[in-house]
């Protein structure tokens, strides 16, 4: 009789100077969902370490002493891949420091989980804007559109490879965006363009990595900065309480 994997879901994630801004929330939530949590520290010069290593559902954690993501997401990410699947789980579940599944999750993933038609499963994204009470919903930015594979069903048999790109690679290796995938109703919370400083710093990051829109299109660069961008009233929870 084959043994089955002690882990049912792991979560893993990238990290870098999270201390001050969603991870204590981030990680409580999400501990309540798999039974462990994966964590690759981009050579971070606060405390995020020292949060990380406290949480009791951080059961894998490394840090790199010189940042990575800013010569090769590919490659981060492909490191962090690997620390995860070492541990041999059923499936991943990889989010950012900055992200949140609204709080049915718990009732939900199960669910997905349980099902062998789909291997794959994308959730549409809710990208909070100016504060924790709005979200965009023009351009690419409507949650319709901006879908992201989050969780992946890993088989231990399968080879993988990762994209050859050095930004934008997505979370999982090549080979599972080819499997059949399953567009949940599940939302993900995106927190990391509700700050407007956070979103200036984000947009001249992208352009400092990426000058000629090799990854991503200019254009939607650009739209990170827009002045007047379309939002809509979030009448999800109350997200303001969470921190």
């Amino acid at each position: 009789m084959a043994l089955t994997s002690p882990y049912s879901i792991l979560a893993m994630m990238a990290v870098r100077n999270e201390a001050d801004r969603y991870l204590r929330p981030v990680l409580e939530r999400l501990a309540a969902l798999v039974d462990g949590i994966v964590i690759l520290d981009d050579a971070s010069t606060d405390q995020t370490p020292e949060l990380c290593r406290a949480h009791p559902k951080v059961i894998r954690f490394r840090r790199l002493d010189s940042s990575l993501f800013s010569q090769n997401e590919a490659a981060l990410r492909s490191l962090l891949w690997e620390m995860t699947v070492e541990l041999e789980p059923t499936w991943i579940l990889a989010l950012d420091a900055d992200e949140l599944l609204e709080e049915k999750a718990k009732t939900v993933l199960p669910a997905l989980t349980a099902q062998q038609e789909f291997e794959l499963i994308t959730f549409p994204v809710y990208h909070f804007w100016g504060d924790l009470r709005h979200y965009r919903v023009d351009r690419l930015w409507h949650p319709a559109l901006a879908r992201t594979a989050c969780l992946f069903r890993y088989q231990k048999n399968r080879i993988y490879h990762w994209a050859p790109r050095r930004l934008h690679c997505g979370r999982f290796p090549a080979e599972a965006y080819l499997t059949p995938r399953l567009h949940a109703p599940l939302r993900l919370l995106h927190l990391g363009y509700a700050a407007p400083r956070e979103r200036r710093e984000k947009y001249h990051r992208y352009l400092s990595l990426d000058p000629d829109g090799c990854f991503c299109p200019l254009e939607h660069y650009r739209s990170i900065i827009e002045p007047h961008p379309r939002l809509r009233r979030w009448m999800g929870e109350n997200l303001e309480v969470l921190f």
